[in-house]
C-alpha cells in the first residue's frame, strides 16, 4: 500500500509540472488526486491498515474545496503565544511605568516652549524618552522596572481565568452554537451569542486580575513620594488590607470594565456590520484589518476611563502620587472623571511622545493642581 501510495504522488507531480501553464488543468489534477488519496485511505480502513479519524477526512475535504492551491502554516500554541505576549511586555513595561505615571498627573520635567503642527506657538510635555532618562537617573536601570511582578500577575491570572465561568456556564463549545445559528441564517443571534460570551471573559479576567493592577500602580506610584509601603507583593497587600480593606483591592474597578466591555462591543458591532456587508473573500480578508483600526479607534475613545481606572486605583492609598497637592482625594470614580474633564487632562498620557500641555491648563496656571506644577 505504501508503494501504490507513493506512485499515486509521482504520478500528480508529474502531471502538475507537465501541465502548470493551464489553471484549469491544475485544479482538475489536483482535485483528482485528492479524490484517488480519499479512496486509499478508505481502503486501508476496510482492510484495517488504518483507524478512522475525522481529522484526516476533514483534511481531504478542505483540500477537495480549495482544489489544493491553500496552504496556511499552524498557528503557535496559546503556551508559546502567552510567553511571547509576557517577554514583549517586561521589554516595553518602562513605557508603560512612564505612562502610568504620566496618567496619575506626574509631571516632574518643566514644558518647554515650542510650534505646533498649525504653526501655532505651545508648550510641550517631556516625552516618553525624557521621562525614562529622568526615572533611570533617579532609580537606576531597575528602578525602570518598578511593578513589573505585579502586572505579570495580572496578565497570567487574566490569561488563566478568564475562560472560567464560560466553561462552567458550558458556553465554551462556540463552533456548534455557530453551526447551528449559521443554519438558520440569523446573524444577529450569532452576534448576540459571541458578544455575551466575550463579556464574560472579559469581566472574568479582570475580577481575577483587577486586585494585581491595583498593586501595580501603587508601587509604580510610590516613585512619586519615594514611599517603600509596596515594595514587595506581602507587603502590598498587608498595607491595602490594613489601610482600605477588602474593598481596597478593588479601587477603579468599574472605570476599567466599562472601557473593556465597551471596546468589546464597539469593536464587536462594527466587526459584524462590515462582516454582513462583505461579499467576496477579498473583503473578508480586508476586514480582519479592519477590526484592528475599530479596535484602536475604540481604545482612543474611552480612553478617560483607564486614566479615571489608575487614577481610582492610587486615589487615597496613602501615598503621595494620590493626596493633596499632586491629587485630589475623589470618593467616587464619576468625581474623577468631571474633575480631569474639566482640567482637561482626560488623554493625559494618550499620546507618550509629542505631547502638548492642553489649552485649558495653559489658561489656568493658577488651578492648585496643575498637570505640571514645575512650569
Amino acid at each position: 500500500m505504501d508503494t501504490g501510495m507513493k506512485l499515486m504522488y509521482e504520478e500528480e507531480e508529474t502531471l502538475l509540472m507537465s501541465d502548470a501553464g493551464n489553471d484549469e488543468e491544475m485544479m482538475h489534477v489536483s482535485v483528482a488526486a485528492a479524490v484517488m488519496q480519499l479512496e486509499a485511505l478508505n481502503n486501508m480502513q476496510l482492510n484495517g491498515e488504518l483507524e478512522p479519524e475525522a481529522e484526516v477526512e476533514g483534511e481531504v475535504e478542505s483540500k477537495l474545496q480549495t482544489g489544493g492551491k491553500e496552504w496556511q502554516p499552524e498557528k503557535p500554541s496559546a503556551c508559546v503565544r502567552f510567553l511571547l505576549r509576557m517577554g514583549f511586555g517586561a521589554i516595553m513595561h518602562p513605557y508603560e511605568y512612564a505612562k502610568v505615571l504620566m496618567q496619575l498627573g506626574h509631571e516632574p520635567l518643566p514644558a518647554v516652549a515650542a510650534t505646533s503642527w498649525l504653526g501655532k506657538s505651545t508648550l510641550l510635555l517631556p516625552s516618553v524618552h525624557q521621562y525614562l532618562r529622568y526615572i533611570k537617573h533617579t532609580d537606576g536601570f531597575v528602578g525602570l522596572y518598578r511593578g513589573l511582578g505585579a502586572r505579570f500577575l495580572s496578565c497570567a491570572i487574566s490569561a488563566m481565568f478568564s475562560e472560567s465561568l464560560v466553561h462552567v456556564l458550558g458556553m465554551s463549545r462556540t463552533r456548534q452554537r455557530r453551526r447551528k445559528l449559521h443554519r438558520r441564517s440569523n446573524c444577529f443571534k450569532e452576534y448576540a451569542w459571541n458578544l455575551m460570551r466575550d463579556g464574560i471573559v472579559v469581566t472574568t479576567g479582570l475580577i481575577f486580575s483587577h486586585p494585581f493592577y491595583v498593586i501595580s500602580v501603587r508601587q509604580m506610584a510610590q516613585f512619586v513620594g519615594r514611599e517603600v509601603a509596596y515594595n514587595d507583593l506581602r507587603s502590598s497587600i498587608h498595607e491595602i488590607l490594613q489601610h482600605d480593606g477588602p474593598l481596597g483591592f478593588y479601587a477603579g474597578f468599574v472605570p476599567r470594565l466599562l472601557c473593556d466591555l465597551g471596546v468589546l462591543f464597539v469593536t464587536s458591532t462594527l466587526s459584524a456590520a462590515c462582516e454582513r456587508l462583505c461579499v467576496d473573500r477579498s473583503s473578508m480578508r480586508q476586514m480582519e484589518y479592519n477590526s484592528v483600526l475599530f479596535q484602536f479607534g475604540a481604545v482612543l475613545l474611552l480612553y478617560p476611563l483607564q486614566v479615571v481606572g489608575a487614577c481610582m486605583a492610587c486615589s487615597g492609598s496613602g501615598i503621595a502620587a494620590g493626596a493633596p497637592p499632586f491629587m485630589p482625594v475623589y470618593g467616587q470614580w464619576i468625581d474623577c472623571l468631571m474633575d480631569l474633564f474639566a482640567r482637561g487632562d482626560h488623554y493625559r498620557g494618550a499620546f507618550i511622545f509629542r505631547r502638548t500641555l492642553p489649552r485649558l491648563q495653559m489658561n489656568r496656571m493658577h488651578d492648585a493642581f496643575p498637570i505640571s506644577r514645575m512650569i
